[in-house]
């Protein structure tokens, strides 16, 4: 597994106004409670918006767009687009558009599954799993989002997109190497690596990357 980090020379957080029209992601999932910086938005406020570069609708806060009109440096987490990670294409009949889910379809029961985030036709973030049937095990693999798209919440919105796809399952994730690559595991959740599918195991499977 490979972490979300941020580009060599790049800005801390690829939120609204550092990477031009780009915004954060979250997986879909009713209306928001909270901003992206915790702030209770029925108490305080918010919008629904659209973002025509991804296609897709969203939320902005409006504590944090006043925060951000007194203070240009605090320009990020006020904005973010919701994408339903329940909705998948096959890769020929994806939309090439706007920010699309994309699932990968398995050439044998023994290989991973794969899923793609694709922006405008080109992939920004894949994620892989092996699926076990015989002991209910799901492992994630492997995460990576391409340099200029990270710290968006690209790399969290492909996990949430592989654990909905098999819910009865025990997701389990391996330890990666690295200091980022081990705190992005720790920020989707996986605080330990659980036991490991031992059929995986047996028929050589291939770990983290």
């Amino acid at each position: 597994m490979t972490a979300s980090q941020p580009a060599v020379g790049g800005p801390r957080s690829g939120a609204r106004g550092e990477y031009g029209d780009l915004l954060p992601i979250r997986p879909a999932a009713g209306v928001p409670v909270q901003c992206l910086r915790g702030e209770y938005l029925t108490h305080y406020g918010m919008t629904r918006t659209y973002s025509h570069r991804y296609r897709l609708h969203g939320t902005l806060c409006e504590t944090c767009r006043r925060v951000e009109a007194l203070n240009p440096a605090e320009r990020r987490l006020a904005e973010w687009a919701l994408l339903d990670i329940t909705v998948r294409h096959l890769p020929a009949a994806a939309p090439q558009q706007g920010l699309v889910l994309i699932a990968h379809p398995v050439a044998t029961r023994t290989a991973p599954e794969r899923i793609e985030l694709q922006l405008d036709g080109a992939a920004v973030a894949t994620a892989t799993v092996s699926l076990c049937p015989a002991c209910r095990t799901a492992t994630l693999d492997y995460v990576h989002v391409v340099a200029g798209y990270r710290r968006l919440g690209y790399g969290r919105t492909l996990v949430a997109a592989a654990r909905v796809s098999a819910p009865q399952y025990r997701w389990t994730a391996p330890l990666p190497e690295g200091v980022v690559a081990q705190a992005f595991r720790s920020r989707i959740a996986y605080s330990h690596t659980g036991a490991p599918c031992v059929h995986r195991e047996h028929r050589g499977g291939t770990g983290a990357r």
